[in-house]
């Protein structure tokens, strides 16, 4: 088949912490298990580059005939002004859903005229349910790639949706959003529950730093090195790979 991948840093590979990858990810297994790929993701990529990303690319590259699209989702906040005005119009409980609703019809929108399959990961956040990516046409390919690493299970009770990283980590801490966010959130209850968004993510880092045989680069298993654990290694590929074999999507 003819795989094209798409998102930011969770769907790019293992990092070198330079300028390359250590290993290729679910790209190269895919490669090896004789699939044509191309990788389009860019760290730090969000939903909406995410789809300017392969609408510029699926068209300049019409002459493949692709059979299917990947496309890893990641956290609403990385719209920045975009999650803010979503957040004053819906408020805090329903902007995930409604920012994952709007990421879920311009894609639609995107892919439209080419007919390619497109199949959701849940990388940098979960996604919301299955049911809501197969309301647009989509397949949800994997609810979660970390409750798959640590539990085996690629769908999730209570799926992280935003905040991924605790303050200090990542490209944009928490504060940042919460001072933009502060003078729009008006109510105790909501302010209460941004703050638990923030809590319930910085626990998803600490599991991904409880289980560095996925979330650490290969270096720092064998004591080379000590880089962040933020980010799937080769293992939670492997892992991906064999459940996305086992579901018949590749």
């Amino acid at each position: 088949m003819n795989i094209a991948i798409f998102g930011d840093s969770f769907a790019n590979g293992e990092s070198d912490m330079t300028h390359h990858l250590a290993h290729l990810g679910l790209t190269q297994y895919l490669m090896d298990d004789g699939h044509f790929v191309i990788n389009f993701s860019r760290q730090g990529n969000s939903n909406s580059t995410a789809i300017q990303d392969l609408s510029f690319n699926i068209r300049q590259n019409e002459h493949i005939k692709w059979d299917m699209a990947i496309v890893f989702q990641t956290e609403p906040c990385r719209e920045d002004m975009g999650w803010i005005d979503c957040l004053r119009d819906v408020g805090i409980r329903k902007v995930e859903s409604v920012m994952a609703s709007r990421f879920y019809s311009q894609l639609k929108e995107v892919v439209e005229p080419f007919s390619i399959p497109i199949y959701m990961v849940g990388g940098t956040v979960d996604i919301l349910e299955p049911k809501e990516v197969e309301k647009f046409g989509f397949k949800c390919a994997c609810q979660s790639l970390v409750n798959l690493c640590v539990n085996g299970k690629h769908t999730i009770e209570e799926p992280v949706t935003n905040f991924v990283f605790p303050v200090g980590i990542g490209w944009k801490s928490p504060d940042y959003f919460f001072n933009k966010a502060n003078k729009i959130i008006k109510g105790t209850n909501d302010k209460e529950h941004f703050l638990k968004l923030i809590e319930v993510g910085e626990n998803r880092y600490k599991l991904m730093e409880d289980n560095p045989k996925y979330f650490a680069p290969e270096e720092n298993l064998t004591g080379k090195a000590k880089n962040p654990v933020d980010h799937p290694n080769r293992y939670a590929y492997k892992k991906l790979f064999n459940h996305l074999k086992s579901e018949g999507v590749v």
